[in-house]
């Protein structure tokens, strides 16, 4: 009996995780908002030089392949195998 009691007195309480979540939901959103924001402030095109050639794009995508290369570079370096030593 003593379960059902804590269960009815706490079932309208916020759990830390679901708390969690609704944080992690929130910055999410916000990030993505950010990145439409600047998205949409730079949309004018941009000279990107290789070392072959060069070629014209728009700057927001340069933005967002240069972030999802850091994405990479951080997730190998996290995830790099450790030494058998």
């Amino acid at each position: 009996m003593k379960d059902d009691d804590d269960v009815a007195r706490n079932s309208g309480a916020v759990h830390r995780r679901d708390l969690a979540r609704v944080v992690q939901l929130l910055v999410v959103v916000l990030l993505v908002g950010a990145l439409v924001a600047v998205a949409l402030d730079n949309r004018n095109d941009v000279r990107i030089g290789y070392v072959v050639g060069d070629a014209t794009g728009p700057i927001w995508l340069v933005i967002l392949v240069a972030g999802l290369g850091g994405l990479v570079v951080g997730w190998l370096v996290r995830h790099r195998p450790r030494s058998r030593e």
